[in-house]
């Protein structure tokens, strides 16, 4: 086993203790116990500043090469060539060895933690095995576990012992045992179990009770005070209903909810969360503070407070956990009261890698070769919340941004693409899609993203832009793929300029996936296996669903995937549209030439145990003939 750096090693080495005085310290240590670096400090040999930024620069190096690496070697858990390519990876992403490792497959978080805990000599923990009493889960504050990603597991006498992700982060040490008055003894746990163990003792509906629980009677003063608060970040002195805000949009982003709805109701306000495409209740806002908790929001949103019957659109900028996160805000008068609703936006989290949006490899492989045409049109279909910009945004990430001049038009721009020149529409300077297409043909444009096609204009102006050399990306509101062809010419566009111009349409609907932390395996009864199309007779089917656990609020389900229906524009299809013929002969067309429909992919996710047959009925709601 390599021999591990100590941490008055690491000091002396960075001039910021004497031998003499670590010498002081490990003294004292032997003699009462404690934490080598809280005894230096309250020695006043260092300070605790000091001993975290040392930690924070040395602890990756120990974890990437001098000790964690080695130990997944030595223990032959991984191999040389495993490392050499995780370490090449890692070097491209700036992402730490460990974690390129576990998204590489090599090694789980539980086998990391426990070569750490054996590394460092603390206890590792499987919190799974352990029923943790709610009454240690609660020593310490709910901001303080979900910063440094930790949780206390049992008191013994006047030690509280503390399951971390980081045993050596020196900042959370030292916080822990200011608030709670123990002696921390430090044990090691996956991130992902602790987590998990979070969401367990500190569910939102718990949370949603005590912070309503903090709340006090709402009067004029304090109303005034909220209004003339405009902070949109934690840790500030915050009066009661702006701190209440924060904590409902902090929630809402661990939760990893897209939307946050505050719905208007007698008697109360209902707050929801949009979670994987489903809306959740999570708590009934008193009547008493609604007019203060939409006066805070629109405040945030630079929104007119004064105004309360037309409807508004605001924009809400604020990091959480050193993540950058916009909040598009939309206001609507009800019956009730205003509405409003927080679109949430991770900007670091955008995933713009085509390969991991869903796609099989023969689905991924017959995009790639539509988006690397170098002209014509290229629609996505699907409704709202499928997924289409996300798609678009994969896709231009991957075409050539050094060599290609790239420019969108879009409503809203939700995510900032470096390399690319992105526009917004704005009706009120007369930037509309068309008005915006039309400019863009006089920028030199290589390729072109529309955000939308909603009327003539724009569609004429987007397929003569494909016909004259430019590759086009654009969405329709369509239910299939071939429905996008009739979708064009209902707007006025004749169909030799369609068959002319169109490459391609992609058709995607978002499918939950399976939570699997509670997946297990079952085998299907024939009358659901028919139901998909499938004969019992052709293999034994297992199928896998989710149970329910405190992990995916008890559903089942964690996480979205998309399914797609590629339909690419062949000779013989171009023949179909340039005559007119029916969306429905197409269809049939483009499945005797390979196309998987939406159903067919939908289902192959159902049978790989991705997702659930009662999933794939909820969402995919096209019937086939």
């Amino acid at each position: 086993m390599p021999e591990k750096p100590k941490l008055g090693e690491i000091l002396i080495t960075c001039g910021l203790i004497t031998q003499e005085q670590l010498d002081i310290a490990l003294k004292e240590q032997a003699q009462k116990g404690g934490y080598l670096g809280q005894i230096l400090v309250n020695k006043g040999f260092v300070s605790s500043s000091d001993i975290s930024r040392v930690l924070q620069q040395a602890s990756p190096k120990i974890k990437q090469w001098d000790g964690l690496a080695k130990m997944l070697m030595i223990e032959n858990i991984i191999s040389q060539q495993q490392l050499d390519q995780a370490a090449a990876k890692s070097n491209l992403t700036k992402q730490p060895i460990d974690k390129t490792l576990i998204e590489l497959g090599y090694v789980t978080e539980a086998v990391i933690a426990s070569v750490l805990a054996r590394y460092l000599d603390i206890p590792y923990v499987k919190l799974s095995d352990l029923e943790i009493d709610p009454k240690v889960a609660h020593l310490l504050p709910i901001s303080l576990i979900r910063r440094y990603r930790m949780i206390p597991v049992r008191v013994e006498g006047n030690a509280l012992f503390l399951a971390m992700s980081d045993p050596l982060d020196i900042d959370a040490l030292e916080e822990v045992r200011l608030v709670s008055k123990y002696k921390i003894k430090q044990m090691v746990a996956a991130e992902k179990d602790i987590l998990q163990a979070i969401e367990q003792h500190f569910n939102i509906q718990q949370m949603a009770k005590q912070m309503l629980s903090d709340l006090p009677s709402i009067e004029s003063e304090l109303e005034k005070e909220i209004l003339t608060s405009g902070k949109a970040e934690i840790g500030a002195e915050e009066p009661p209903v702006a701190r209440f805000l924060d904590s409902v949009i902090h929630e809402g982003i661990i939760s990893r909810a897209s939307d946050i709805h505050f719905e208007p109701q007698y008697p109360q306000m209902r707050m929801r969360y949009r979670i994987d495409g489903v809306l959740h209740d999570i708590m009934n806002i008193p009547k008493r503070i609604e007019s203060a908790v939409i006066s805070r929001i629109k405040i945030l949103a630079d929104m007119d407070i004064t105004e309360r019957r037309r409807p508004q659109d605001g924009h809400i900028s604020l990091k959480y956990n050193n993540n950058e996160y916009d909040l598009r805000v939309s206001s609507f008068a009800t019956i009730a009261g205003e509405k409003i609703v927080l679109r949430i936006l991770d900007k670091s989290g955008m995933l713009v890698d085509l390969g991991g949006l869903g796609f099989s490899l023969d689905e991924l492989n017959k995009f790639n070769s539509l988006i690397s045409r170098n002209y014509g049109i290229i629609l996505v279909t699907g409704p709202t919340g499928s997924g289409k910009t996300t798609t678009l945004y994969a896709a231009l990430n991957q075409t050539d941004k050094i060599t290609k001049n790239i420019i969108t038009v879009e409503d809203p721009v939700e995510y900032k693409l470096e390399g690319i020149n992105q526009a917004q529409v704005n009706p009120l300077a007369g930037i509309t899609f068309a008005t915006g297409l039309r400019s863009i043909l006089r920028q030199d444009p290589n390729i072109i993203m529309v955000g939308e096609i909603r009327d003539l204009e724009t569609a004429e102006i987007a397929i003569h832009a494909a016909l004259t050399g430019h590759l086009v990306f654009s969405t329709l509101h369509t239910n299939d793929a071939p429905s996008a062809i009739a979708r064009l010419i209902d707007m006025g566009i004749e169909p030799f300029l369609v068959a002319s111009s169109l490459i391609g349409v992609l058709a995607q609907r978002l499918v939950k996936t399976i939570c699997p932390e509670c997946k297990e395996e079952y085998r299907p009864e024939n009358a659901a296996l028919e139901e998909l199309g499938l004969k019992s007779s052709d293999r034994d089917y297992l199928f896998k669903r989710g149970k329910g656990c405190n992990y995916c609020f008890n559903s089942g389900y964690r996480g979205r995937t998309a399914v797609f229906e590629i339909m690419t524009a062949s000779e013989k299809i171009r023949e179909l549209i340039a005559t007119r013929q029916s969306a429905s002969k197409i269809k049939e067309l483009a499945v005797e030439e390979g196309m998987h429909t939406l159903r067919q992919s939908a289902i192959e996710k159902v049978i790989a145990g991705i997702s659930t047959p009662e999933e794939i009925k909820r969402v995919i709601f096209i019937q086939e003939e």
